[in-house]
């Protein structure tokens, strides 16, 4: 799994390639922790044009920068969702959580 985060106007873009699974999830959480950071600021979005999948645990990490981004009054945003990955969205209920693009 390879994360790249970068700045676009207001929001900060993470963009994320590979897999987010029960061994990735952790690191993709570390490198996500300065943007959830309490002072943190601007909108999130989540680019998963390069997402070849993800586990409860990968679910779990993008629930976790929600709700740290509702607390703070930032929006998050998910992008480019392939099929096979909003099949996933769809049949556990997240694609009614996050706002997806």
């Amino acid at each position: 799994m390879k994360v790249n985060i970068s700045k676009q106007d207001n929001s900060s873009i993470i963009s994320v390639e590979g897999r987010i699974d029960s061994v990735t999830a952790p690191d993709f959480d570390r490198e996500t922790a300065t943007l959830i950071a309490p002072g943190a600021t601007g909108d999130i979005v989540i680019d998963c044009s390069a997402l070849e999948y993800i586990s409860s645990a990968g679910l779990r990490s993008f629930i976790t920068i929600l709700k740290s981004a509702k607390a703070a009054g930032r929006s998050l945003e998910v992008r480019s969702l392939s099929p096979s990955i909003r099949s996933i969205f769809d049949m556990t209920g997240f694609s009614s959580i996050f706002n997806i693009r």
